[in-house]
């Protein structure tokens, strides 16, 4: 298992200092709203979800560990990660042959960890 850390394509959004304001949890789609202290805002939509979690990012030691300082503020896609083989072991393999991506966005209180078979899409709001 590598769990490597790929960073996801974000050069339109300055991501320094981004907080989580609220998750919209709705039939196949998870929004996440990220604000900063200069009142700057971005909506992270993931369509055709499958499954994610939130942890407070003083609680994943272990994965700040792992990856040896890389885990920033960002978004980022995960390579041959736990989380995604744990849910290809929960849903038998039915989904091994789409392109599913493990993805996680980390913000100064949380990180949110998404597993999806559609990029996100980002705005500015």
């Amino acid at each position: 298992m590598n769990n490597k850390l790929v960073a996801y394509p974000f050069e339109s959004y300055p991501y320094k200092g981004f907080m989580l304001d609220k998750l919209m949890y709705l039939p196949s789609v998870l929004e996440l709203f990220l604000s900063n202290d200069n009142e700057s805002g971005i909506k992270i939509s993931f369509n055709g979800f499958y499954s994610f979690r939130v942890i407070d990012e003083s609680d994943v030691i272990k994965m700040q560990d792992e990856f040896d300082g890389e885990m920033m503020l960002g978004i980022y896609s995960l390579v041959d990660s736990e989380y995604l083989e744990w849910f290809h072991e929960q849903s038998v393999g039915i989904h091994l042959d789409g392109n599913i991506t493990h993805y996680m966005v980390v913000t100064v209180n949380d990180v949110i960890e998404i597993i999806s078979c559609e990029k996100p899409v980002i705005l500015e709001i």
